[in-house]
Formats: structure tokens, sequence, C-alpha cells
């Protein structure tokens, strides 16, 4: 108990009531006597220091409210009494009187404290910028827009969903060598762009060696789900496929080389089959822009028909062969990904376009890092499932569809200006010349000099805020150590820049308790909104505590493109959009959406759209359960059973009447993160809404309870084993809650389709056609 003086009286006749020695003495405030009352006949048969039943004691809870973890405590109480939750429902109810009594007396203390503490203390904390919000400022501090380097640090840690909390936000020994290695990589690209001048390059896909390889192998394979076709036009090169000629005339014949295509009947699903451009190879990190020609086409029978109409198979009389047919102008178009291509073999989503059956070109600016290639993937059309034979897509009357490819050009690094200003972030006007391939040496004749004016501006603008000489001296020591130790005057810049990205006034913000400044407001409004450091705009406003500028600045914000990286990151924690790719469809349970990847990207950019409609209309929060509208494309649109339309693009459109869809909760991305891939729970989708959607905190299971795992068998269903579950007090408290919002959900399967029944593996039930085994 604490020697806080307090009415003494009260206490001890309270405590002679209850005759337990309940420790709620605080430091200016009390409980009153109704208080204790109410809580010796609702609370403490469960929550004493005996039972102590969620491991929660109000026995011995002091009613400390300057004490954090006191002051939480009590906020929990009152709010699981306002919610009606306790006391539990088979227990003696209190009455109105008595309720609204209790509820008043922990109000009024607890507002108070709370206003006390942001009265001399602020609301602010300080904490540590997280990765992405580090690699932003990398961004704006080095003017490199493409800098890519969140995925180098360690993950966040994670409280309340956000990777934004202090308390989470913590710094090891580890995260600090990480962040050194990252600023001096940051650093170095940022330099090294000034040996990358804008080129264009363009390389043809008859030219690419995987491609070589690729018509070398199928060229005589029969089966229609794979072939390959070197195309000219929609002329298939037959003598090219029998080997009698070059794959490509080369430079020999630039009118004719400009045709030559490169045709696929599949999407990029096994080791065998892609398309990749593997020269590229980006020189350096940086923005470039791709240019793309392309077409569909249909590759026609030859009148030898081995099979039925659809999912034709290969063989000696297989009815099409790439070295004997024709092939014809597309009867439609065909949503085509551009994934960037690293040595690993791991792939990053660029963009998506639509490829029509007339040859054109398409245009976009995307971010390469050095040494990535592109990988084109036509994904609607097929993909070797398991239980899958043949080719779904092919027909005897219009024959195959297909994607064919001429040439991809490629023009980047590019740059706004020249020198780059990545360059000029860290050397200014300082000319530089060339010590290896693809590497600069910055050019001093003063170097002690220009190293003190350097550092100067580039830590003022690092910490946003004067500096001296004085708080750049230890900074200098580090620059001094290394010119002593041999380094080049660049290296040794490098290495002193990347210790000003690693000290705290850069790696913190809110250093200083108390009620916010101007300047730590728009700071803070910024790295909530943009998820990076504010503009000069922003930075200029003053008096930023009015309501009338806040809300002004607000809207010019979220009008910004960098918002989209609140959108984004907030989504991702918010509703756990990070993490679809966690849950991948089962194989075999459910084939049709393995390999999917054109309904994983579109469920992903639905939220993201939706969400921004709801941000940029400032529609009703009603939205976020129900909606008369949504964003598809084709392929989410087929997914949900909508009227069928062409094209990868999303579009709004009403929601038919007739359709269980609407808001967040049936959108497929959230129906996939709340499944793990193979079934899905009443109880994890439950808890989900309950936290995400309505905000209320769902406690853990007590210690010793079970999950309820589904019975594979088809013994019981998951609604009876719920029941028997709900059977002990304990569980039946969050159950209650829990299972209703769940049970809602359970018509979706694990990627959001709609479901009449379950499915499974093996002599269960009738077996559905057309998927898989």
């Amino acid at each position: 108990m604490n020697t806080a003086r307090v009415p003494l009286m009260p206490v001890l006749f309270c405590s002679a009531i209850l005759c337990l020695c309940i420790n709620v003495s605080g430091r200016g405030d009390a409980l009153t006597e109704p208080a204790f009352a109410f809580i010796e006949d609702h609370c403490l048969d469960c929550h004493d220091s005996f039972e102590k039943k969620a491991d929660f004691d109000l026995e011995t809870l002091a009613f400390d409210l300057e004490d954090r973890e006191s002051f939480t405590h009590w906020v929990h109480v009152y709010d699981r009494v306002l919610a009606g939750e306790m006391p539990p429902e088979k227990r003696k109810r209190p009455d109105s009187a008595a309720l609204d009594g209790f509820l008043e007396a922990l109000s009024e203390p607890l507002l108070k404290a709370d206003r006390k503490r942001i009265a001399e203390n602020g609301r602010s904390k300080v904490r540590r910028l997280n990765r992405f919000e580090y690699e932003n400022t990398l961004k704006a501090l080095l003017e490199a827009p493409w800098l890519q380097v969140a995925d180098r640090l360690p993950e966040d840690g994670i409280d309340h969903l956000y990777n934004k909390i202090g308390e989470r936000l913590d710094v090891s020994h580890v995260q600090m060598a990480k962040y050194l290695e990252v600023a001096e990589y940051a650093l170095r690209t940022a330099v090294n762009t000034a040996a990358h001048p804008t080129e264009i390059r363009k390389f043809y896909a008859r030219e690419e060696p995987v491609v070589n390889n690729y018509l070398n192998y199928r060229g005589g394979q029969k089966a229609a789900t794979r072939a390959s076709i070197p195309l000219l036009g929609f002329q298939p090169e037959v003598e090219v496929i029998r080997g009698n000629q070059p794959v490509t005339v080369g430079e020999a014949d630039p009118k004719r080389r400009e045709r030559e295509a490169f045709g696929v009947v599949s999407g990029t699903y096994t080791a065998t089959t892609k398309y990749d451009f593997t020269r590229i190879n980006a020189p350096i990190d940086g923005n470039y822009r791709l240019r793309l020609k392309s077409y569909t086409f249909r590759a026609g029978p030859n009148g030898r028909r081995g099979g039925d109409d659809h999912g034709l198979t290969g063989g000696d009389e297989a009815w099409w062969r790439p070295d004997r047919n024709v092939a014809m102008p597309g009867l439609r178009s065909e949503p085509i990904t551009l994934y960037a291509l690293s040595d690993s073999g791991d792939s990053r989503w660029l963009t998506t376009y639509d490829a029509y059956p007339q040859p054109h070109v398409i245009e976009r600016e995307v971010t390469l890092r050095q040494g990535e290639n592109i990988r084109p993937d036509a994904g609607r059309l097929v993909r070797t499932r398991p239980g899958w034979k043949g080719n779904p897509n092919a027909s005897v009357k219009d024959g195959i569809p297909g994607y064919a490819m001429n040439w991809l050009e490629v023009e980047g690094p590019l740059h706004e200006e020249w020198p780059p200003k990545s360059y000029q972030t860290v050397f200014g006007d300082l000319a530089f010349g060339s010590c290896e391939p693809g590497h600069v040496e910055a050019l001093s004749s003063h170097p002690e000099k220009d190293a003190q004016r350097l550092l100067l501006d580039f830590t003022r603008r690092a910490y946003q805020r004067r500096v001296g000489p004085s708080e750049i001296a230890p900074f200098m020591a580090i620059y001094r150590r290394a010119t002593e130790l041999g380094e080049s005057f660049t290296d040794a810049m490098i290495a002193t820049c990347a210790s000003v990205l690693c000290s705290s006034d850069f790696l913190y913000f809110g250093t200083r308790p108390g009620p916010l400044k101007n300047r730590e407001i728009a700071s803070r409004l910024s790295y909530f909104l943009w998820n990076g450091p504010p503009d000069d705009t922003l930075n200029a406003v003053s008096n930023l505590k009015s309501p009338a500028k806040l809300s002004q600045q607000s809207e010019r914000m979220l009008n910004d493109p960098k918002s989209e990286r609140f959108v984004n990151a907030f989504l991702g924690y918010w509703l756990d959009l990070r993490d679809v790719n966690a849950n991948t469809p089962d194989a075999e349970l459910y084939p049709d959406y393995y390999l999917d990847d054109q309904l994983t990207e579109a469920s992903i950019l639905e939220t993201r759209r939706y969400f921004r409609e709801l941000l940029d209309n400032d529609l009703p929060a009603r939205n976020l359960v129900d909606s008369d509208f949504t964003f598809v494309n084709e392929r989410l649109a087929a997914h949900y059973g909508f009227e069928p339309f062409e094209g990868v693009q999303l579009r709004r459109v009403d929601i038919p009447p007739q359709s269980p869809r609407g808001g967040l909760m049936t959108q497929a991305s959230v129906l996939r993160v709340t499944a793990n891939g193979t079934t899905t729970s009443p109880v994890l989708r439950g808890v989900w809404i309950m936290e995400r959607i309505l905000g209320a905190h769902i406690q853990p299971p007590p210690s010793g309870v079970e999950a309820v795992e589904p019975d594979t068998r088809g013994a019981t269903t998951i609604r009876e084993q719920l029941d028997l579950h709900r059977a002990d007090q304990s569980c039946n408290s969050c159950h209650a809650k829990i299972d209703p919002t769940g049970f809602a959900l359970e018509s979706f399967d694990i990627a959001g389709g709609w479901r009449d029944r379950y499915r499974a593996v093996g002599e269960i039930g009738e077996p559905a056609q057309g998927y898989g085994k």
C-alpha cells in the first residue's frame, strides 16, 4: 500500500464491512463505499486472491491511478462492467442504480487521472521509427524515392495490432548493427547513382536464353498444355520449331526482328515453364520505365482430335501440335502481371496490364533493385494443378488462348536532374570521378573543410533542426579516424553519415516529455498519414493545435500520393493483409485456388481501393460492415458470382441485391487471412471481427483450456463441438460474443468463395466435379 495521504476512516470502515484486506487506496482518490460494496457483491467471488479467475485479482489491486499498470487494470474493470460482460450472466446481476453508481464512482477518478497525466506529460511517448518509417525517412533525406530497405531490417514488435507502439519498438545490438548496415547501403546506393546515367536498352523475347532453352526443350512436345510457339505475327515458324532455322534473324533484318514473337499458352508455374527477360540485370536500384510490346493469339487445331472439347490432352494422336498448326488473333484480352525477378528466384509484384489481340506497347514506371530482371506471367492461362490433365482453356472450336511477346524496352535509372539529387544530398556540389565500374569517388581539394561543411548540412536535414559545429564534433571524430585508417574521402564521409543515421536524434522522435510543440505535432501527423517525415509545407504551418489548421493539413496530406503508404501499412496491420500469402490454399482441397495469383492480387487491391474510397469520400462507418458497392476486376467478379466482364483493372460495381457480399468482412482478402488455407474456424473469424471491426479486446483462453479442433472424420459438426465447449462457463463468456459473428461467415471458404458444404479428401460425401481429385 502506498503512503499517500488518504481518508483513513472510509478505508477501515469498508474493510470491516468486507472482512477483506482489499488494497484500494490511492494518491488523492479512493473508491467510494458503494463501489466497495459492489465489488464485494459481484466481483470477489471470482476475482479474490484465492480464485483469481482469468488471473485477475481485485482483492490486492491498488486504486493507485498514478501507477500506469494499476490505471490500466481499473480501466479494464470499467470497460467490462460497462459492456455487460461482468458480472457474468449466470451470476447475480446488479440493479441499474448500483451499476450506474459503480461506473460513476470509477469514471470520475479515471478521467481526472488521465487528464492530469496528459497535462503533465502529454500522450506522446519516446519511440524509435519502425522499419517502414525508417525507409521512408531515408527516401526523403536522400532524395531517393526508389529506395527499398525495410526488408533488410528486423521485424518490428506489434502491440494492439500495430507496429507503432513505443513499448514494442525496442532496440538491441542486433538491430543497431542492421541499422548501420542499411544506412551504409542506402548512402552508397544514393551516391553511386551518379555512375549510372539514364540509358535505353531493348531486349527481344526470342533472343532470351530462357526462351531459347524452352523452345529447344519443348520443340517436340505435343501436349497442348505446355506448348511454346515462335511466331512471326500470327504465323508459327515451323522451321524454327524443327530446328532448321535460327530462333531469330537478329540484327540482320530489323523489320522481321520487330515482328518476331515468343508465344505461350500457359502461365509461369514450374521450373520448365518460364518466359523471363533475364538479361536486364538492373545496374542499380532506381526508377525505370518499361515498354513492352505484346499481344494475344490463339493456336488453332489442325483437324486431328484426341480428347473431349475441353481439357484436351497430348499424346501421339494429339489434336494440336506446334509444328503443324496455325495461330490466329486472340478472341479476348489476357491479364498480364509483371514481376521483378531476383537472382534467388524470388519474384516481387510490379504492375498488371491487359494484352490485346492486336500488338500494342504498354508503358509502366516501376522500381527495380540492382540485378533484378522482369518476369511476365499470363495468369489466366493454364497452370498445372493437382488432378488436372490437359489444358482446360482449350477447345476444338476456338483453339487455345495464348500470349505473345515481341520485346521489352527498359529506360533507366531515371533522373530528374544531373548529377542525381541523391548524390547531391551527401556530397553537394563536389565533382566526382569513377574509381571502379558502377562506383563514384567524390573529389575534394580541401577534405577536412568540405567534410565539416557537408556534415553540418547533412545532419541539419537529417534532424530537421538547427545543428551547430559542437554537435557534429563526435561525427567529425569518426571521419578523422576513418581517414587515419586509410579510407578515402568518399568512404570516410559515408561511414560518418551512416553514424548520423543511427543516432538517437534520427532513429527516435518524441525524445522530450510533455505536451507536443508545433514541430512535433507536424512530425507525428506526417508519420501517421505518410509513414515518413513532414514536408516543407507542413513544417511552415504555425499553430497546428488549431483544429481548423490540423484538418486542413490532414486533407492535403490524404490527397497526396504518399498517403498510399498509410493505406497499405494501416490495412496490412489492422486487417492482417500483410499475411495474405501466409495462408496458401491447400493443393488437394482447393486446387482451384492453388497457384491462383490473380485472385490473391485482386483481393488485396480490392480492399485497398475500397478503403481508399471510404477515405476520399468520407463515407459512413457502416460501410465497414455493409455496402452496396465494391471494386472488382474480371477474376474477382467471377469469384463473387457478379456479372462477368473482361479486364484486369479494378472497377467500382454495384453489389447485386441477392448477393451475400458487402463491407470488409465478405471480401476475399479478409476471408483468406482469417482462414488457414485448409479449414475455416468460426472462432478465429469471430475473434477477428470483434477485435478489428468492433474494437473489443478478446482475452486469450484460460490456461488448460484446449482449442476447438475440427473433426476431420465428419462425425461432429463444428457447431456441436462449440456447444460442448461453451458448457464451460469460463469459455462461454467469450464464445457467446465470438461465435455468432464467426458462424455468420461460415458459408465462405478459405479464399472467400461461397459454399454449401465443406470439402474433404477421401471417401467422404459426394465427389465434386471439376475440383482436382
